[in-house]
C-alpha cells in the first residue's frame, strides 16, 4: 500500500486542528500502522510538545512526530510510513495549499460559531474553486461544541449548505478532553468512558471517510 497523506488544516487558530491530527494518529497507530505526524507550526510546535508529554508519561501506542519547515521536506519521509498526517500552521496560505494538494483526505475542524465556520468554509471554497481540490476529499469536523444540539445542528447545516461533508459526531467542549491532551493523550484516551465513546464515534466516521475516499479495503476500528 502506498503511503496515505491526511491533512488537518485551518484558516484560523483555536478550532481544533491539532486535536484532529492527534486523534487520527492515535487511532491508526493503535491499529498497527506506522504513523508520522508532520508539525508545520514551527512557532508553537503543538504536536511536538504534546508528543514529549506522551513519551514522558509512557503512553501507548508510540507515535512519531517531527517539525518541518516545508511540506516538501516532510513528504520526502512519507515513503517510510503507512500514513503521514499533516498538522498545518494556521494562516499559512502557501503551506496550507501545498498540504491540501498532497493529501488524500483533508479534515477541516471548526467550532460552531460563525466566527469559526465562515473562515473555514471560505478556506474550503478557495481550495475547491480556485485550486481545483476535489470537494469529496474534504470533511468538516465540529469541535468544542456548545451544550446545545440546536447550535450543533445549525453549524452542520451551514456546512452542508456549502455542499461539504460534515461528521455527524461533534466533540463537545469538555475539561476532560483538555486535560487528556495536556497529558500527552488524545481525545480518545481520556479518563472518562463517555468522552472516549464520543471521540471514538467521531474517529470511526473519519476512518470510514478515509476508506471511501482513499479506496482502502480494510477497516480501522477507532
Amino acid at each position: 500500500m502506498n503511503t496515505l497523506v491526511f491533512a488537518s488544516i485551518s484558516q484560523k487558530g483555536g478550532v481544533g486542528k491539532s486535536t484532529i491530527a492527534r486523534l487520527l494518529a492515535t487511532v491508526y497507530a493503535g491499529a498497527g500502522w506506522e504513523i508520522k505526524v508532520a508539525d508545520l507550526n514551527l512557532t508553537q510546535k503543538t504536536i511536538i510538545n504534546w508528543l514529549a508529554d506522551r513519551l514522558q508519561a509512557g503512553v501507548q501506542p508510540e507515535i512519531a512526530a517531527e517539525p518541518f519547515g516545508s511540506v516538501k521536506k516532510a513528504l520526502k519521509q512519507a515513503s517510510h510510513y503507512d500514513a503521514m498526517i499533516f498538522d498545518g500552521a494556521p494562516d499559512s496560505h502557501q503551506s496550507t495549499l501545498e498540504i491540501a494538494k498532497a493529501a488524500d483526505v483533508i479534515f477541516v475542524p471548526s467550532g460552531v460559531t460563525k466566527d469559526d465556520l465562515v473562515p473555514q468554509v471560505l478556506l474550503a471554497n478557495e481550495l475547491v474553486d480556485v485550486h481545483k481540490i476535489k470537494r469529496d476529499r474534504i470533511m468538516f469536523v465540529l469541535n468544542k461544541a456548545l451544550d446545545s444540539q440546536v447550535s450543533v445542528d445549525e453549524a452542520r447545516g451551514f456546512i452542508e449548505r456549502a455542499v461539504y461533508t460534515c461528521a455527524k459526531t461533534a466533540l463537545p467542549a469538555r475539561t476532560g478532553y483538555q486535560r487528556a491532551q495536556n497529558a500527552g493523550r488524545s481525545v480518545i484516551e481520556t479518563e472518562f468512558p463517555t468522552l472516549n465513546q464520543t471521540a471514538d464515534a467521531l474517529a470511526q466516521e473519519m476512518v470510514n471517510f478515509i476508506e471511501t475516499r482513499a479506496g482502502l479495503k480494510e477497516a480501522v476500528n477507532g
